[in-house]
C-alpha cells in the first residue's frame, strides 16, 4: 500500500510538470496549503501552556469565568 502511494504521487508529479493551466496551479497551491494547515502542529511551548491551564483546571474546577461576564467586561 506504502509502494502504491509512492507510485501514484510520482506518477502525479510527472504529470504536474506538463499543466500549463495556471488555474490547475493556483487550485492544488490551494489544497495542499490547507492539507498543511489542517496538520499543523503546535509548538512545544503552545503544548506546554495548554497541559498547564489543563492542570490547573483539574485542581481548581470550580476558578472559571464565565464567558458572559467577560463579554459585559470588554
Amino acid at each position: 500500500m506504502i509502494m502504491d502511494l509512492q507510485l501514484r504521487k510520482y506518477n502525479f508529479i510527472k504529470e504536474l510538470v506538463h499543466v500549463e493551466n495556471e488555474s490547475v496551479i493556483m487550485a492544488l497551491e490551494r489544497v495542499l496549503k490547507q492539507e498543511k494547515e489542517q496538520h499543523k502542529e503546535i509548538s512545544t511551548t503552545q503544548k506546554k501552556e495548554l497541559d498547564h491551564r489543563l492542570e490547573n483546571y483539574k485542581k481548581n474546577p470550580d476558578n472559571v469565568l464565565d464567558w458572559e461576564a467577560v463579554k459585559k467586561d470588554w
